[in-house]
């Protein structure tokens, strides 16, 4: 019976093994009194591993702790799956939103190694609900049920996961007084924090066998996974107390919290009004979009942010079949390793920024990302691609110019604007296409248009120089890569040499990463751990008076764990009498 169950430490074993102790955490067990014959009944019967418990003070309020559980480690999925990095125990998708207070998730685990041999990753498809105690106390519930969206993912077991987070706040709130030392004790003064409890149990599925061993204090190895679980508040704790200090690193994987946001808007803006949380807290944990002082979709250049993580699960693809096939002739880079995200992810200047330095978010780009190419070379081609009379462009307008000659009628965009990465071995290039030329040639009468309409068609390359602008994102990756790479807006003239390709129907820019020393190394790096990272770029032009603001992305491109290797498609040089650009 239920008065029969005791918490008893896990000590040893996979706690041991784990390092759960090193970190300061306690971990129980669910403890009775059971005959052995029954244990090793119950494991024969396919019964998961008993539950486990953990506890946690987190120097947080309860809210900031809820926010933080609920999105914490929720990343951007390839495909069906979402695929814990290297700084991740888990991470996890929304499937559905069901209601304020319920939501569908996909959680992944990283593989385990259980001696003698590593394991299969697990995941779990879970029902998550939630609800807001009248103590303060939040509880969220986990159960594992089926849906048709999250099938079963190859290389991967499906297990069972039942657990309970409580946080809950501390017994007695501060209130105003006076010290015995004359010092005024207020709410602003105390340090908030919050107990954090968690109650799991996992049943792993596959061959790992439950049968407690002496060697492990009587642990299973199915108990591995409930370990792994409850070291994820590990995670939570790390993220809470970085956001406590300054930060002397570029931003750090911030969470999506988009599916987070239709279901805890009430307790957010309650709370927000109860003067639980503030703005800086919210911005903190990737909830911009719910800070006042950011609204309506502004924040302040003195702060570290020129990309929103609220929208960074929204992403598009292009079709191979569009324009007359212009992606899939010559073949392009696979559609599993690029997507074109959504671009109000970025922040650019807003119509005042010289006054305020306030940016807003993007909108909607001018061009639309159709192709996007990474290709090996012996040497780089700085001729550009677009003149390349066996690259996409050329077989794209000879294609047309045939299908015309026939009185047949062609759906090539009028324009290209192509940015050409040349990086060492390889080419990266992302083909924009603009379907309306007013909004390039200056006759819509914006300011994007006519900054456009002066890069593309004036005569100054020096504007160019002064004017073409990256905005890189780190989206998953290494600490080394963004340390290197940064989230800074930069003037790529100002760091590397760019050059210019010219055309009827297209405008190439040449980034020649090797004409940079720095430039090199932040590559060669980054290509080390490519397979590992989703990084998203924005391109645009660079407003600097009223005239040429606010500004607008023209293009962004979005590569996820990119091998740049043998398996890219190979480019030789073009001859030395190729045609003349179309």
């Amino acid at each position: 019976s239920d008065s029969n169950i005791q918490w008893q430490p896990l000590d040893g074993g996979w706690a041991t093994w784990m390092g759960a102790g090193a970190h300061g955490m306690r971990l129980f067990r669910e403890g009775k009194t059971i005959p052995t014959k029954s244990i090793i009944r119950s494991v024969l019967d396919g019964r998961p591993c008993p539950p486990h418990k953990a506890q946690l003070v987190l120097n947080a309020s309860p809210l900031t702790a809820f926010l933080c559980l609920m999105s914490h480690n929720c990343c951007i999925g390839t495909g069906n799956l979402t695929i814990p990095n290297a700084s991740q125990r888990t991470s996890f998708r929304v499937i559905e939103s069901v209601d304020d207070h319920a939501d569908i998730i996909h959680l992944v685990f990283r593989p385990l190694y259980l001696f003698p041999s590593w394991t299969l990753a697990r995941d779990f498809v879970l029902y998550r609900y939630w609800r807001l105690d009248d103590d303060g106390s939040y509880v969220v519930c986990y159960d594992s049920v089926t849906h048709e969206n999250c099938p079963l993912v190859p290389g991967y077991v499906r297990g069972v996961f039942h657990g309970v987070y409580t946080i809950a706040p501390p017994k007695i709130r501060p209130v105003k007084k006076i010290g015995s030392s004359g010092r005024k004790v207020t709410m602003d003064n105390v340090r908030e924090e919050c107990l954090m409890t968690a109650v799991v149990q996992i049943d792993p599925r596959g061959w790992v066998p439950n049968v407690p061993l002496p060697l492990l204090t009587n642990q299973g190895h199915g108990e591995a996974f409930a370990v792994a679980a409850l070291l994820q508040m590990l995670d939570i704790q790390d993220a809470l107390d970085q956001e406590r200090f300054v930060s002397t690193t570029p931003p750090p994987q911030q969470p999506s919290v988009q599916p987070v946001a239709a279901s805890t808007s009430a307790i957010i803006q309650s709370a927000k009004e109860s003067n639980q949380i503030d703005d800086a807290s919210l911005a903190s944990l990737g909830l911009a979009a719910y800070a006042d002082s950011m609204q309506p979709d502004t924040i302040t250049a003195t702060t570290s942010f020129n990309y929103d993580f609220t929208y960074s699960e929204r992403e598009s693809r292009a079709s191979l079949d569009s324009l007359q096939g212009f992606a899939s002739q010559p073949p392009s880079l696979p559609l599993e390793y690029w997507a074109e995200p959504d671009s109000n992810s970025f922040f650019v200047r807003g119509k005042n920024y010289l006054m305020d330095r306030k940016k807003i978010h993007s909108g909607s780009s001018i061009g639309r990302l159709v192709a996007v190419d990474a290709v090996r070379v012996e040497k780089p081609i700085l001729t550009g691609m677009c003149t390349h009379p066996r690259e996409r462009m050329q077989q794209a307008l000879e294609r047309e110019h045939r299908l015309l000659d026939e009185g047949f009628h062609s759906d090539l965009a009028p324009y290209f604007f192509v940015v050409n990465i040349s990086i060492p071995g390889f080419h990266m290039v992302f083909y924009f296409a603009v379907e309306d030329m007013s909004r390039i040639n200056g006759t819509d009468g914006t300011p994007e248009s006519k900054l456009a309409n002066e890069f593309f068609f004036g005569p100054s390359d020096k504007m160019r120089d002064t004017t073409f602008k990256l905005i890189p994102q780190i989206v998953v990756g290494n600490f080394l890569v963004r340390r290197a790479v940064g989230t800074t807006p930069c003037i790529m003239a100002k760091a590397l040499k760019q050059l210019y390709v010219k055309g009827d129907r297209f405008f190439e820019v040449i980034l020649d990463c090797g004409s940079s020393a720095v430039a090199t190394g932040a590559v060669r790096l980054s290509l080390t751990y490519a397979e590992t990272m989703i990084v998203d770029m924005g391109f645009l032009f660079e407003g600097n008076d009223e005239s040429t603001l606010p500004e607008k992305l023209f293009g962004c491109v979005r590569m996820k764990h990119v091998p740049f290797d043998s398996r890219r498609r190979f480019v030789k040089q073009p001859p030395s009498n190729a045609a003349k650009a179309k």
